[in-house]
């Protein structure tokens, strides 16, 4: 049971890093719009524009080793929820880096610069290969949410317990969860009717409630570590 000392302490710090990082996205400055398509590949020049991206790259790595601390506590307890919850929450943390690692160096390295430095057929090239990262980091996009929501709700599920500080986090994750799941439905099923919904969720709640969770992870996941040190003590005498 000690050798997950270290892992629950690095997790709580990731936890509270994924709260930071959650906190920038929603909350942090954008860019500028840009007038036309010209003006939007100038903005591979444009740090206010890529530092959210770079965020993006990293926020999903703290927010899976968060996770994967929690698993080593909650594996006993509800093995077949919590080894198909974090393969769901593995699959959205790839997914999501890879999509930002396309943003990041194919089209603000590569692409852009590629385009606004040609001039006639190999212009309209580039054009169409930059039109066309479109649809793929949207169906990347589409693999994420899924993950995510699953995830967070086989995740939610096994949290669920008698203790006030679990059940709260296995609630906010289920709900957190299912709104992601209803959005994957909104987005990609043609289940239009609960965009409003969806709307609301992500604009007024979505970002108190991550950011809440996940700074109640990162302290549950510290009480984890003192409970494991006073179990050891008292053994020991």
């Amino acid at each position: 049971m000690s050798t997950n000392k270290p892992l629950l302490r690095i997790g709580a710090i990731c936890s509270v890093l994924s709260a930071l990082t959650t906190t920038i996205l929603i909350y942090g400055p954008d860019a500028s719009n840009a007038p036309d398509f010209d003006a939007v590949q100038q903005l591979h020049q444009n740090s206010m524009h890529l530092y959210k991206k770079w965020i993006l790259f990293f926020h999903p790595q703290f927010a899976f080793i968060a996770a994967l601390a929690a698993a080593t506590i909650l594996l006993k307890r509800s093995p077949a929820l919590v080894g198909i919850g974090i393969f769901y929450l593995a699959v959205w943390a790839m997914t999501e880096m890879s999509q930002q690692a396309y943003l990041i160096d194919a089209l603000n390295q590569m692409w852009r610069p590629a385009y606004l430095a040609s001039t006639g057929a190999d212009k309209e090239l580039w054009r169409t290969m930059i039109m066309g990262l479109r649809g793929l980091s949207d169906s990347q996009y589409f693999v994420l949410l899924f993950g995510f929501g699953t995830g967070s709700i086989l995740m939610g599920i096994a949290f669920l317990s008698e203790k006030p500080i679990e059940r709260t986090i296995g609630l906010v994750t289920l709900s957190i969860g299912i709104a992601s799941l209803l959005a994957f439905a909104s987005y990609y099923a043609g289940l239009t009717a609960v965009s409003p919904l969806i709307g609301f969720w992500y604009t007024w709640l979505y970002g108190p409630i991550q950011i809440g969770l996940r700074l109640l992870t990162g302290l549950w996941l510290l009480q984890q570590v003192n409970a494991y040190q006073s179990e050891t003590t008292n053994n020991s005498l």
